[in-house]
């Protein structure tokens, strides 16, 4: 049976990023400074990311986080500069960030940033910062679970 993922990944994918190789993973987790959460890591191995179709992001309910669309989850060796993962410039958006607390791993239609958590407290979460950042949103426990909030888009 197919993951959450790669059902996914078969409905909503427009170009996905080249797989790297295990080495490539443990190369950049050294040069950053952070250990990616297992299900995140083996994300990057079977997946890396991409540019999709802009499926729907419903949020968990009881939060005022707004429905947002994917536009892409950045991956490592992207095709587009603005999507590769853990660039210097993307880190930097956030002070006091080195290491890393908080990876931007993707980007919405919205404007909005998706974020790995890496901080010991709350490892491994996905949320939603606004563009702001001034406000972030709990999204899911996990990249895996954070699939599970995708939707077709709905006509307004």
């Amino acid at each position: 049976e197919m993951s959450v993922i790669g059902q996914a990944y078969q409905k909503w994918q427009q170009t996905r990023f080249p797989l790297p190789s295990e080495e490539t993973v443990s190369s950049l987790e050294s040069r950053i400074g952070v250990t990616f959460p297992e299900d995140y890591r083996r994300f990057l191995l079977e997946y890396n990311g991409g540019f999709f179709t802009e499926p729907q992001i419903v949020p968990p309910p009881g939060d005022d986080c707004p429905i947002d669309r994917l536009t892409y989850l950045c991956g490592i060796g992207a095709s587009h500069r603005s999507a590769e993962l853990a660039t210097p410039s993307w880190l930097s958006l956030f002070d006091d960030n080195d290491p890393p607390q908080v990876i931007p791993i993707g980007y919405t239609i919205m404007g909005n940033c998706l974020l790995l958590v890496t901080h010991p407290e709350g490892r491994g979460n996905i949320v939603l910062s606004r563009a702001s950042l001034e406000r972030s949103n709990f999204l899911a426990n996990g990249i895996e679970e954070s699939f599970t909030l995708l939707r077709e888009p709905q006509e307004d």
